[in-house]
């Protein structure tokens, strides 16, 4: 089997969770497997279905990301060299800048693979506040130009981006979603009977949090106050989640209530008890929570943006709106809470496409397959 290696800042956790465990269990079926990463302390842990270098995590995230990034060179090259890495999966373009290196300096041999979730520079700069922003986006670019010019495959989870990444660079590419734990998203819903809407995801300006708040409280005051919003994330914008509250409190909206970030299971049981999950994204790669909610039978209302227009809308699942345009989430929220049947098709085709896209050893299938394609 081919030694593979996912190389990222991904912050796994020293005791796996029972998701990333799954992943890893039905990846070493085909590869022997190594993560390379950053904690705050740095040690190797052998978790048996996957082997974890966690480098030393410092607790300024600048810092953090420089070194990982620019100056964490030899020792991404002892690890390699030692553990005989045949496959070196990078995070993104960034991250795939030390490996590109060793590639084009001939000091090592292995094949590069980067994965493209989106434009990660634009999730970047919605979602942290960065100094000398200009510069930051000229040596992204130059660096992805780089990167992606002398890799060996990119692996998106979109369609139509990786396409034009595959046209621009003359790259191989293959497209599927991000692990979606299926043995723990799996329908036991009765969402039928629910009047929970449910947001999951990060509360930042990105995901449209505030306006959600706004929508809900406008399609309350049209339907009785007869429903909940349950909205489940994690908070690092605490300015913006203060803002969320307060703008509850200054207008007294009910049946509103804040979640932190959940375990993938208890995630997953918000998902059974709800009816419809919502979304109001500027911008989104392939959302894996459309994935997870569609495993759970779980219909979405959600903006008409790239990424979730295909496949979520046109294969089904998903009803869209115009981004920031109320009037037409609320329209779309009560034509789907007045008609059942609407409902129950809306789950079906949901399931239905997340089962083709993340069901049991699809992922590893996937995965093979991109094997297949750098030895061919």
């Amino acid at each position: 089997m081919k030694n593979l290696l996912f190389y990222g800042t991904t912050p796994y956790s020293i005791s796996l969770s029972s998701s990333d465990f799954n992943k890893f269990n039905e990846l070493s079926k085909s590869f022997n497997l190594f993560v390379y990463s950053s904690n705050k302390k740095a040690q190797y842990i052998d978790h048996k279905v996957v082997k974890i270098f966690y480098t030393k995590k410092f607790k300024n995230f600048l810092i953090n990301y420089l070194y990982f990034y620019f100056f964490n060179i030899f020792s991404f090259y002892k690890f390699v060299k030692n553990e005989k890495i045949d496959i070196v999966s990078a995070k993104d373009p960034i991250t795939a800048l030390i490996p590109t290196l060793l590639l084009k300096l001939r000091i090592l041999n292995f094949k590069l693979v980067i994965e493209h979730h989106g434009d990660f520079l634009n999730l970047l700069l919605n979602q942290r506040q960065l100094y000398f922003k200009k510069f930051t986006i000229y040596l992204s670019s130059k660096i992805s130009n780089f990167t992606y010019k002398n890799c060996d495959l990119i692996r998106g989870v979109h369609e139509e981006q990786t396409k034009l990444l595959e046209d621009k660079y003359k790259k191989i590419t293959s497209v599927f979603p991000a692990w979606v734990d299926n043995t723990t998203f799996y329908h036991n819903n009765n969402n039928t009977k629910s009047n929970n809407i449910l947001f999951v995801g990060n509360i930042i300006p990105r995901k449209g949090v505030l306006f959600l708040i706004k929508a809900f409280d406008h399609f309350q005051k049209n339907n009785d106050g007869l429903y909940q919003f349950k909205i489940v994330g994690g908070r690092p914008n605490v300015q913006y989640f203060e803002e969320c509250q307060d703008y509850i409190s200054k207008n007294n909206i009910p049946n509103i209530n804040f979640y932190d970030a959940l375990k993938p299971d208890e995630v997953a049981k918000k998902m059974n008890d709800s009816a419809i999950l919502v979304m109001a994204s500027n911008f989104e790669g392939l959302p894996r929570v459309l994935i997870e909610s569609g495993l759970c039978k779980l219909p979405s209302l959600a903006t008409n943006i790239n990424g979730i227009s295909t496949p979520f809308n046109s294969k089904g699942g998903t009803m869209l709106y115009e981004i920031n345009n109320t009037n037409e989430f609320t329209t779309n929220l009560e034509l789907f809470f007045k008609n059942d049947q609407t409902r129950l098709e809306l789950a079906m085709k949901a399931f239905q496409l997340s089962e083709s896209l993340s069901g049991s050893g699809v992922f590893d299938e996937n995965w093979r397959k991109i094997q297949e394609s750098l030895y061919e």
